[in-house]
């Protein structure tokens, strides 16, 4: 009976890391949509409630509502990423809220492809301030007007 030894060719020897990588770079490459996608729905949630919180009666300044509730909006969400931080300012009646993450990126060591910096997400949403109830109030009472025109 004969026994055969399992010798890696050196075409494997050089294609295997290479696939290897590859497959590396997907992996990242997901966090970076995943994450990306995540922190624009996070920036816009912020965004829009602070607009709400800046017109309702608690009179809240936008950039104080943000402060306070971005980290519970974050949460545990983000993988394979830093823990985003936001900031929100306030023009008029628009309320921008900028957040900002990174993706970490040392888990290939010193490979030959490795990333060396990493990838830093930004995201930047705008939410406008509106008096909705003011509004309805407005048009239902301007309808009910028009209704009693002959």
């Amino acid at each position: 009976m004969r026994r055969y030894k399992a010798y890696m060719t050196l075409e494997a020897s050089l294609i295997i890391p290479m696939v290897i990588c590859v497959i590396v770079m997907l992996i990242w490459g997901s966090y970076y949509m995943y994450n990306r996608a995540i922190l624009s729905q996070d920036c816009y949630v912020l965004a829009f409630r602070a607009s709400v919180r800046a017109d309702a009666k608690k009179k809240m300044a936008p950039s104080e509502y943000v402060s306070k509730s971005s980290a519970e909006q974050a949460g545990a969400k983000y993988f394979g990423a830093t823990k985003p931080t936001f900031s929100a300012a306030q023009s008029g009646k628009e309320v921008k809220v900028t957040g900002e993450t990174g993706i970490r990126t040392n888990a290939m060591g010193k490979y030959f492809l490795k990333i060396g910096t990493g990838w830093e997400l930004k995201a930047t949403l705008k939410a406008k301030i509106r008096n909705d109830p003011k509004h309805v109030r407005r048009v239902k009472r301007l309808m009910d007007i028009g209704g009693k025109l002959p």
